[in-house]
């Protein structure tokens, strides 16, 4: 499994990487602190990850534009990765927005936590 982790905090992403490496050993893990540079990557990859683990609130590019950006970009990619956003917001409106969007799989409460990843289970197998 391929997940990428889009968040611009460094120490979050290592976090989650160490998270992630624990419990899913066998995963491919590629961490971005720039959601633009992240965005340019995925339109240029030949094989998407499985799976991106999205902040919301990021200088530059936040995680709905990166949303809006990839729904623009999508028709002309194969196999979109799930989004999941990852996120310490508690605004009720982001819980809204993230269950409208019809690219994000879901909304994750920071940290991860394995009882918030039993979907990559499906994943792994």
């Amino acid at each position: 499994m391929d997940v990428w982790l889009i968040d611009d905090d460094h120490v979050t992403n290592m976090l989650n990487q160490f998270f992630l490496e624990e419990h899913f050993p066998e995963t491919q893990i590629s961490a971005f602190t720039d959601a633009e540079k992240a965005l340019e990557e995925l339109c240029n990859q030949s094989k998407m990850p499985d799976c991106i683990f999205l902040d919301i609130n990021m200088p530059v590019m936040d995680g709905w534009e990166f949303v809006d950006e990839l729904t623009i970009k999508a028709p002309g990619l194969s196999n979109i990765p799930d989004i999941y956003i990852l996120s310490s917001s508690v605004d009720p409106a982001d819980l809204e927005k993230a269950s409208a969007c019809g690219l994000v799989k879901g909304f994750i409460s920071k940290p991860l936590e394995p009882e918030k990843v039993k979907f990559l289970n499906d994943k792994v197998s």
